[in-house]
């Protein structure tokens, strides 16, 4: 445990210092920032962005939903295999042979689940890496990459591995393990969404500033050329989340989605049979394949049901700033920058975005037809 938790301290502070800002051409902000500001209120975000950067998002969303999907489905067979060719029920009885107390044998079991996770889904994850890199929305390098995937693989670890030790303890401890496990998820991901800004490394044009006529200070995701009423708008936006309680709203639909798409892998598994070497601990990694499978339908939902809180963040941050030329110019940079589509597939939609589309939302701080399909 504590040459785990070592290496990741030593990782985390490797991958810190290997930080490198990604800086887009000097023609897209200059086409941004010409785009007269009656142009700005009249006219829908898919003709304010850029035609041939929203081509590139268009292929970017398809390959990346591709890798997505991918990487589910990948951990999925690697578990389902190691349970029914029977590794599970051998790396159980191999660390019972070797460790003592039976929260570290969980602990090390669920570790060893993570990993197994991990190690199956390095290819799409790689490939998920190349598509930002070829798009040149990334500039960090394979070496980089390979470092922050060694630091996420080892922490994933450890999370697996406290999961499997509680929840385990709490099976065998008692017949309303499932009403602790509940109340745990939702205090997780309570604790999460307000501990998340201080615990995350901030992007590399990140922000402390405080937004028009507030002393709350929030970080803002810059972009390179943005100007002071965009970053205007960008705060205020923040704090229209942090006046709204959205966090707390969001982290109760999060963790509400774990618990139930959880209970599905859970009551599936519970059909499966036993196999003769079977017990709870080596059939953690069955219900691990079915939960890489049951996020895939999670996703969706969990999306369609946070989406909706940006737009009473816009109206929020328009009202307060009274600018919403600069609101406007702020998400068709946004869109231009990182190659984000205007208008979503439906594939994208479901799977990648928690936020509506930039067309959605300059239509309605614009108030005018998004002219999205």
């Amino acid at each position: 445990m504590r040459t785990l938790l070592g290496l990741l301290l030593g990782l985390l502070v490797l991958a810190t210092g290997a930080a490198i800002a990604s800086e887009r051409p000097d023609a897209l902000g200059r086409r941004v920032d010409s785009i007269p500001q009656s142009v700005l209120l009249s006219q829908p975000a898919t003709a304010l962005v850029d035609g041939a950067r929203q081509a590139g998002a268009l292929r970017r969303a398809h390959w990346t939903v591709t890798g997505w999907i991918l990487i589910q489905i990948f951990e999925a067979i690697a578990l389902f295999y190691l349970w029914s060719s029977g590794g599970a029920a051998g790396l159980r009885d191999w660390l019972r042979k070797r460790v003592a107390q039976e929260w570290n044998v969980r602990f090390l079991f669920g570790a060893a689940l993570a990993l197994v996770a991990r190690l199956a889904a390095l290819i799409p994850s790689f490939y998920l890496y190349r598509v930002d890199r070829t798009l040149d929305l990334t500039f960090e390098l394979t070496r980089w990459w390979l470092l922050y995937w060694a630091f996420h693989t080892i922490l994933g670890m450890v999370i697996a591995g406290v999961i499997a030790a509680v929840v385990l303890g709490l099976v065998a401890r008692t017949h309303q393990w499932y009403v602790y496990t509940i109340i745990a998820i939702l205090a997780a991901s309570v604790g999460w969404a307000y501990a998340r800004p201080y615990v995350t490394l901030p992007d590399a044009h990140a922000l402390f500033v405080h937004p028009p006529h507030s002393q709350v200070t929030v970080m803002v995701e810059g972009l390179p050329g943005s100007t002071p009423p965009e970053i205007d708008y960008l705060a205020a936006f923040e704090l229209g989340h942090v006046v709204h309680g959205d966090a707390l709203s969001i982290a109760l639909i999060e963790g509400g989605v774990i618990i139930v798409f959880a209970s599905i892998a859970v009551f599936i598994a519970d059909r499966i049979r036993f196999r003769r070497d079977d017990d709870p601990l080596s059939r953690l990694a069955i219900v691990g394949a079915l939960l890489a499978l049951v996020y895939i339908v999670a996703v969706p939902v969990r999306n369609a049901a946070v989406r909706a809180y940006d737009f009473d963040a816009d109206k929020y941050a328009v009202a307060l700033t009274r600018d919403p030329g600069a609101a406007v110019r702020a998400l068709v940079r946004s869109a231009d920058e990182r190659m984000i589509e205007v208008c979503p597939e439906w594939t994208a939609r479901l799977f990648l975005y928690t936020a509506p589309g930039t067309g959605a939302r300059v239509a309605a701080i614009n108030r005018v037809p998004s002219a999205c399909p």
